[in-house]
């Protein structure tokens, strides 16, 4: 059946579309070749039987089935809902191969389904009123409920949606379907594989763009270009716009329920990325949130700085009570903190968080000098992102500017302040200089020793662009140094060389001799 499938796949299809009805089992053949074994033959069913019924979709030969009794039944009748029934079997059958072992067959079996959903949502089989929608809801809703597993991972088909959220249509049906597949299991226990693949398709949705309580579709799932609607069609399918309340109903629904699943550190992780950008603004009560953020910070290391993240804006827009926010991000500041996965984003946030004018004095001189004593043990690739740093605070807060002028206070033993003290207010960083920033003028790297100009020159009004650093790494070091000029009068030795060992006040040749 392997070969004579491959072969007979176009005949069959001009076979089928000349005579539906006397060459219906062509839909049972290809059928047949989703049982195979052979990728190829797989291909092929799949690709034959969405041609078929892609095209009985836009001929409308596919209709809501009758509920006569058979021998009431005319024939049409009765074939219609024969291919009713095939059609819901090659979706179930096409939701079966997204288990397979094949990494190339999960993905066509999807490709397959979405080309389906789209062609049906253009030419729906029930037939919607006024306002209702044409989006084969029920359809959608059984694939993602397969999507969202217990037991199978579909990381693979999962990441191939993304081409189809870019969507506003496909996506807000998805979120709807998650809400409902949440509410299922509302209260049972959940498996880690069954978090991960729901967070995976939540990690791509982002409604994009909201006027007067609508979602406004600028693209489509169910568009035009699919090739046959009529321009009145398309022009209604153009100006689509969909309710956000119903959409902020499910996203509320769908984290208030996931917030309280067990989750992993790289959960964590995900899920304190994409709440602050993508979904707390939609959140009818941000709040509920405090306790999930500060249960992320008791994880430690860079998911704590996530954490933080989500505080700060609660603080900062939802009026949030927390004075206990600067002591913790102080906390987070130690030496592996230059080691770590998310140092570009570390210092982007505290550069946020430390933007306020407002903040007292001894808050901002207790980071200065944290990160000044820090600079003594951070990697050569780091220092001129801290020295630039601590620079821009010296610029907001002009007060401070009086830690560069004590020379003497440049004895470590002598030194007031305390790194250990976790109370900002008793670290005496205000009464310590910047010695430590001043050792780091004798450094072997130029750049590095440029930067700590700011301590003998005027500071500038204009803050530095910290983006730019963040990511700076030794080769970049090493690129950039090899491209100085040197002057050709800099002295490289006192003496004039006479030979290898020959040369004033030599001491090799007492024990070296050239054979």
């Amino acid at each position: 059946m392997a070969e004579a499938g491959r072969a007979q796949f176009g005949p069959l299809i001009k076979k089928f579309k000349a005579d539906k009805v006397k060459n219906a089992n062509v839909i049972v053949d290809f059928l047949q070749y989703l049982e195979s074994s052979d990728l190829k033959n797989l291909k092929s069913g799949m690709n034959g039987l969405q041609i078929i019924f892609s095209h009985l979709l836009r001929e409308g030969d596919i209709k809501t089935p009758s509920e006569l009794p058979d021998d009431l039944m005319r024939a049409s009748e009765k074939f219609n809902n024969w291919l009713y029934e095939r059609y819901n079997e090659v979706h179930e059958k096409l939701r079966s191969l997204l288990k397979h072992e094949g990494s190339a067959v999960p993905e066509m079996a999807l490709s397959a389904i979405a080309r389906l959903l789209q062609v049906e949502g253009l030419h729906p089989i029930v037939k919607k009123g006024v306002g209702g929608t044409r989006f084969p809801n029920n359809r959608l809703q059984a694939l993602i409920n397969d999507l969202v597993s217990q037991e199978t991972d579909h990381q693979t088909c999962i990441k191939k949606l993304r081409d189809y959220m870019e969507c506003q249509d496909f996506m807000y049906f998805t979120l709807l379907s998650l809400s409902s597949i949440v509410k299922k299991y509302k209260g049972e226990k959940v498996t880690e594989m069954y978090i991960n693949n729901l967070l995976l398709i939540l990690e791509q949705m982002n409604i994009t763009e909201i006027k007067d309580d609508m979602i406004i579709c600028t693209k489509l799932f169910l568009d035009k270009s699919e090739g046959k609607a009529d321009s009145e069609e398309a022009r209604t399918l153009q100006a689509s716009r969909l309710p956000y309340t119903k959409a902020k109903k499910a996203t509320n629904t769908i984290w208030n329920e996931f917030i309280t699943y067990p989750l992993t550190p790289d959960i964590y992780r995900r899920c304190l990325i994409l709440i602050p950008d993508k979904v707390i603004h939609h959140l009818d009560k941000p709040l509920r949130l405090t306790g999930f953020f500060m249960d992320a910070y008791d994880l430690g290391g860079a998911i704590s700085l996530l954490a933080l993240q989500g505080v700060f804006i609660l603080v900062n827009k939802y009026n949030l009570d927390y004075p206990n926010f600067y002591p913790k991000l102080y906390g987070l500041l130690e030496p592996t903190v230059f080691h770590a996965k998310y140092r570009p984003r570390f210092f982007m946030l505290m550069e946020r968080f430390l933007a306020s004018s407002h903040l007292p004095e001894y808050i901002v001189a207790a980071f200065i000098k944290k990160l000044s004593r820090l600079s003594l043990v951070a990697p050569a690739s780091c220092l001129v992102l801290i020295l630039k740093f601590i620079a821009n605070l010296l610029i907001r807060y002009p007060g401070l500017q009086k830690l560069i002028h004590k020379p003497d206070a440049d004895v470590f033993d002598e030194d007031p302040f305390d790194p250990d003290e976790a109370d900002l207010s008793k670290c005496r960083a205000c009464d310590s200089s910047l010695w430590e920033v001043s050792t780091l003028k004798q450094h072997v790297i130029p750049s590095i020793s440029k930067a700590t100009g700011f301590l003998e020159k005027t500071l500038p009004t204009i803050e530095y662009d910290i983006s730019e650093l963040v990511e700076t790494t030794y080769e970049e070091i090493h690129e950039k140094s090899c491209k100085l000029k040197v002057h050709d009068t800099v002295p490289t030795t006192f003496h004039k060389p006479q030979g290898l060992f020959a040369h004033h006040d030599d001491k090799m040749s007492e024990v070296w001799s050239v054979m």
